[in-house]
């Protein structure tokens, strides 16, 4: 984008530049959407860490080599705190402990960093088996149990779903079986 920049830049450093392109976009649909139709939910499922806080004091005790404010160009809490979107759908592909991004550490940070928006926590489903934590039966059910023990969290959604027609580590019948034995009804 040196052309755009240069061009369009105005002195804003490129960062920030980049940023405001991105919040343009999402303000842009946000108001498409509910023009279109006012009970749209729109939504954003974006990379689980917004920021680490070595970079912010806002961000999560991470260290993540990635984050969506700093390498995505993504605010994603300031459409949240505008109301551009209805609701997030971070990406928690880590298990618990992990030494980086801990799945226990970024749960409760997007906890408390919703702004009054539904949360629907992403789970890893496609991750089984790639390791031993992995193949460990209860990790997905613990993660299911320990989101559910957030008020300010309204669900999950898994990717992958077709990493259910294998029924990696059981869990196709344990979440049919346990925890979703009536269907889930949609938050209002």
């Amino acid at each position: 984008d040196d052309s755009s920049y240069a061009r369009y830049g105005q002195g804003m450093d490129r960062g920030d530049w980049r940023r405001a392109n991105v919040d343009s976009i999402i303000l842009k649909l946000s108001r498409a959407i509910k023009e279109e139709n006012p009970h749209c939910k729109f939504g954003i499922s974006p990379f689980g860490v917004w920021r680490n806080s070595s970079q912010d004091p806002d961000g999560s005790a991470t260290a993540a080599g990635q984050t969506n404010y700093d390498d995505l160009y993504a605010d994603i809490l300031l459409w949240l705190k505008n109301g551009w979107i209805d609701y997030v759908a971070p990406q928690l592909y880590w298990e618990f402990g992990h030494p980086r991004a801990a799945y226990e550490v970024l749960l409760d940070w997007w906890s408390k960093h919703t702004y009054g928006r539904h949360c629907y926590i992403g789970l890893g489903i496609y991750k089984a088996g790639i390791n031993s934590t992995w193949r460990d039966k209860t990790l997905i059910p613990r993660q299911i149990d320990s989101l559910r023990a957030h008020p300010e969290i309204q669900g999950m959604i898994f990717f992958s779903s077709k990493s259910f027609d294998n029924n990696p580590n059981g869990w196709s019948d344990s979440l049919r079986l346990h925890y979703f034995r009536t269907p889930a009804i949609v938050p209002p």
